[in-house]
């Protein structure tokens, strides 16, 4: 595959490469970064791609892989910010997608989704919002097809019973 004809079939996954990087990463800023050097690893590593029909689960697969290198060596570090906002301000993302799509689901369901193991929850995402296969979820998080049923079933299970318990304590 040329490098023109690999960038623009890349160019077409470039929101679900941010969509993903953002939950990843958490912030818009460092999803862009994340997204910029997964493309540019890519384009290194096009010849690579196998099956170009799954390009999407590709580079999604590359996407984790450097963000899991970025994250090598890292240590949580507190930071403190001047000003700041009250408890009740919520701190605008400058991402209209971003918030659009954080006021497309409910609180409950963001709950929810964020109560599940990291792993649960990026299968979950992969599958429901990406519309990733089981194969392509396998091949983002790296293991077997198997994993990703069991990890779909119990982020599903674990789901369900959140948001039961919200709707039985009058929450939801």
């Amino acid at each position: 595959m040329s490098p023109r004809s690999f960038i623009e079939r890349a160019l077409e996954h470039l929101p679900a490469l941010r969509r993903v990087g953002r939950r990843l990463t958490g912030s818009s800023a460092e999803a862009d970064d994340l997204v910029q050097e997964t493309v540019a690893r890519a384009l290194e590593r096009r010849g690579e791609v196998r099956e170009p029909e799954r390009l999407k689960g590709w580079l999604l697969a590359v996407q984790r892989t450097v963000y899991l290198n970025s994250r090598r060596g890292l240590r949580p570090r507190l930071e403190v910010l001047e000003g700041g906002l009250g408890k009740d301000v919520a701190e605008p993302c400058a991402d209209l997608e971003a918030e659009l799509h954080a006021r497309s689901l409910s609180e409950g369901m963001r709950k929810a989704l964020d109560s599940l193991a990291p792993d649960w929850r990026d299968a979950l995402w992969l599958r429901e919002v990406e519309e990733l296969s089981y194969e392509e979820i396998a091949q983002v998080q790296g293991c077997p097809v198997g994993t990703v049923r069991s990890r779909l079933a119990r982020a599903r299970l674990a789901m369900l019973e959140v948001l039961e318990k919200e709707k039985a304590h009058g929450s939801l």
